[in-house]
């Protein structure tokens, strides 16, 4: 995932601890059906746990294809892993004698261990972003050590990288290799280098590598809680109504509800009192809806200083984490953490980053300062405002504005995306364009699997032509804030894999996972134009995925894309939300029924460019600051020495900000994307596959039959299908590409176009 204007959407794949390794965050799995049959019968290894143990300990349930959610017990989530690691570590030191250079003397030698070590934590790190809770917050601390430790034991394998790289030279061995495999297994030797392979074992440099690996994985989850735990603490209450003009009577009840949960059982929508939190589904709307000037600076000067001040604050940590970044970047002989972290990307260099950035700035700059000038105005004639717009004024202002522009609301448009015709009417979308089938499902087989909350739901994913199930994904659309983290991502529950019982191909898992306001009674939840995208957005993730066909699990789905092209399918996917012919499959009137009216379609459109200038800058600001912090920060210049994140912030925010600055801002201790998630030097990734995704739509959407090419749209989405869903991480992006559109690199202009970018 990725935030864009007034709307927040991640894909926060969290599992950072297991990202890096086994060149993709799948770790070392990934033979072809006949190798893993010889594999399995030659090697017989005995099971890292027993049936009893499995049984006892549902994280550690390596055979059932669906986790026992309903049996995942905070209270064994350190027996259970300890169980696990200690197992894996005696294991691996017995194969790391018997490793050879061929590809089941290497991968095959730890495919078993880290299959179960990636299921058991995954199912860990899933439970704090969906079921928090002090009991699970301190399991994950305390078992994150050893879970780094027993990666980095086997990441800085010397035996191991031998003989991978012994592999990679062996001309006959690495020939005989597939496409898919020699992709692989040269993204593991370089996933091991950026692990400290190289660092000779026992020395002070190695020695020191692994202590900040491990306290970077420790700062990190403290980063994160903190942000959470901010984001619950505040809490305003209203009492007088008035000061509430302007939101609309669906947040209302909300801040009712709210304020229901927390000790206020008399609270309605009409009479009060309603209570205003950091939560984005109701921050995001108060603060474009509010009227009360006052109101919105308290709450935005709450969401800008999260994680700041006192037991939760951030400053510490963030600075560490930066600093330990480019210490450990520097001991494998890097000039900074930023260039360390291109060398898995798909970006060729910080240069080129950074070039891309100033292309975009470029183009932006011009439009922002023409919009800034227009509301400006608007806000002085229509909204009685003497002096600047500030800060907390801007989403007010721009709403205010797209009302007398496009003569509809947010809350008049979410009054046409009822939550379940937007659903339906998605599944309906990908089955036209993908010819993929998605129906929920509550049994499979004999089985009914558990979930790990009453409102998450399973669905089925089917070919639409041949009817074989493809995929499941679990969908849990609702906000939780009490114990579910904010935002939206797509995360991995399975990857395809080879079950030796059955012999055949277990079907990839997936989690939708989304911050929709939760239903209140008798209606359905209404969803803002920037919820449907989200919902979109994610989804594309899981359809890249689901939708693989690559049989070596560490490079199908999700696993081993370059992190700067793995949001194109996601963005790729917004595109449809705009179109009159789809959009008639999503939007209905949630009381009349009634088809979105023709302006209403024509409206949304102009939406997609509407103050998009601001919008490009503010992605180009986070995106600026991330590589400024982890190409200088630390660095022994007279310049960075005195510098401290916020300096860094407020000097980029000179080029990115047409807005006066607030001086308490702090926004910089709840950037959860580069200090907690995987976007560390790696935010731009938005926009670099934001790129992509506008030269595939282009592509797609600029289909014509002609005497020489009878490709359509149809066609161009099948091959979309078959190329960029299909071949994951498999094969080059590059080459990907140029099987997509024909040509390996994406044009620029049509994200400049498509943003509404280009000088008149």
């Amino acid at each position: 995932m990725a935030t864009q204007a007034f709307r927040q959407s991640a894909s926060n794949r969290q599992r950072s601890d297991l990202d890096n390794c086994w060149a993709g965050g799948s770790m070392l799995r990934g033979l072809g059906q006949h190798e893993v049959r010889t594999l399995v019968t030659e090697a017989t290894y005995r099971p890292l746990v027993s049936p009893n143990e499995q049984q006892k300990y549902a994280f550690l349930d390596v055979t059932s294809e669906f986790p026992r959610f309903d049996q995942l017990n905070p209270a064994d989530i350190e027996p259970a892993l300890d169980l696990l690691l200690t197992r894996i570590d005696k294991e691996f030191s017995q194969r790391e004698k018997a490793l050879s250079p061929t590809w089941a003397g290497t991968f095959g030698q730890v495919e078993d261990l880290m299959m179960a070590l990636e299921k058991a934590f995954g199912l860990v790190v899933h439970l704090h972003n969906v079921r928090n809770s002090p009991e699970v917050r301190a399991a994950l601390q305390a078992i994150q050590p050893r879970v780094v430790e027993i990666n980095l034991r086997i990441q800085q394998s010397n035996a191991l990288y031998d003989a991978l790289a012994q592999l990679r030279q062996t001309s006959t061995e690495f020939d005989a290799l597939t496409a898919v495999q020699q992709r692989v297994l040269d993204k593991q030797i370089l996933a091991m280098k950026l692990s400290g392979v190289s660092l000779q074992p026992g020395s002070a440099p190695h020695r020191r590598f692994t202590e900040i690996a491990q306290r970077l994985s420790s700062l990190s989850n403290t980063f994160s809680n903190h942000v959470l735990d901010a984001t619950k603490a505040f809490q305003l209450l209203v009492t007088d109504k008035q000061r509430l003009d302007g939101c609309s009577s669906q947040l209302l009840s909300l801040l009712a509800r709210n304020a229901q949960s927390q000790g206020h059982p008399e609270a309605t929508a009409d009479h009060g009192p309603w209570l205003v939190t950091l939560d984005f589904p109701v921050y995001g709307p108060f603060m474009q809806t509010c009227a009360d000037r006052e109101l919105r600076h308290q709450a935005y000067h709450a969401f800008i200083t999260r994680a700041s001040q006192g037991e939760v604050d951030n400053t510490t940590p963030m600075q560490e984490i930066l600093q330990l970044r480019q210490e450990s970047a520097r001991l494998l002989g890097y000039t900074s953490y930023a260039e360390l972290s291109l060398q898995s990307k798909m970006a060729p260099s910080v240069d080129a980053v950074n070039q891309l950035l100033e292309t975009l700035h470029e183009a932006a700059w011009p439009c922002a300062r023409r919009e800034h000038a227009t509301l400006t105005q608007f806000a002085h004639d229509h909204l009685a405002f003497d002096g600047p717009i500030q800060p907390w004024d801007l989403a007010y202002v721009g709403e205010q504005y797209k009302k007398q522009q496009l003569q509809f609301t947010d809350d008049q448009f979410a009054q046409y995306f009822p939550f379940p015709k937007v659903l339906q009417g998605m599944f309906s979308l990908v089955e036209q364009l993908f010819a993929v089938r998605v129906e929920e499902v509550h049994q499979v087989g004999a089985l009914t699997p558990s979930i790990w909350n009453s409102e998450v739901r399973l669905f089925r994913v089917q070919d639409a032509t041949s009817g074989q199930t493809l995929a499941y994904f679990y969908g849990d659309f609702y906000s939780r804030p009490a114990e579910k983290n904010g935002g939206a991502w797509a995360d991995i529950c399975t990857t395809r894999n080879f079950d030796p019982q059955s012999q055949s191909y277990r079907v990839p898992i997936a989690y939708l996972v989304c911050n929709q306001t939760a239903p209140l009674p008798g209606e359905p939840s209404l969803m803002k134009f920037r919820d449907v995208l989200t919902l979109f957005h994610e989804f594309g993730h899981c359809l890249q995925h689901m939708l693989t066909t690559v049989n070596e699990p560490q490079a199908s789905g999700l696993n081993g894309i370059e992190w700067d092209f793995v949001e194109v399918a996601s963005q790729f996917m917004e595109n449809f939300c705009y179109e009159p012919q789809w959009l008639a499959l999503i939007a209905e009137h949630y009381q009349t029924k009634v088809p979105m009216p023709p302006a209403m379609v024509k409206a949304l459109q102009h939406e997609r460019t509407f103050l998009q200038g601001l919008a490009t800058l503010r992605q180009l600001h986070f995106g600026m600051v991330d590589m400024a912090l982890h190409q200088n920060y630390g660095r022994s210049t007279p310049s960075a020495a005195v510098q401290t994140p916020f300096d860094v912030d407020q000097r980029i925010a000179e080029r990115t900000t047409l807005l006066p600055r607030d001086p308490n801002n702090r926004a910089l201790c709840s950037f959860s994307h580069i200090f907690a998630g995987g976007y560390a030097a790696g935010y731009y990734s938005y926009k670099w596959s934001e790129v992509y995704s506008a030269d595939a739509y282009a592509a797609v959407t600029q289909a014509k039959p002609t005497a020489h090419s009878p490709t359509n749209a149809t066609d161009m989405c099948q091959r979309y299908r078959n190329t960029v869903l299909s071949l994951g991480g498999g094969t080059a992006p590059r080459d990907i590409w140029q099987q997509f559109v024909g040509r390996p690199h994406a044009d620029v202009s049509a994200l400049i176009r498509q943003s509404g970018l280009a000088r008149p």
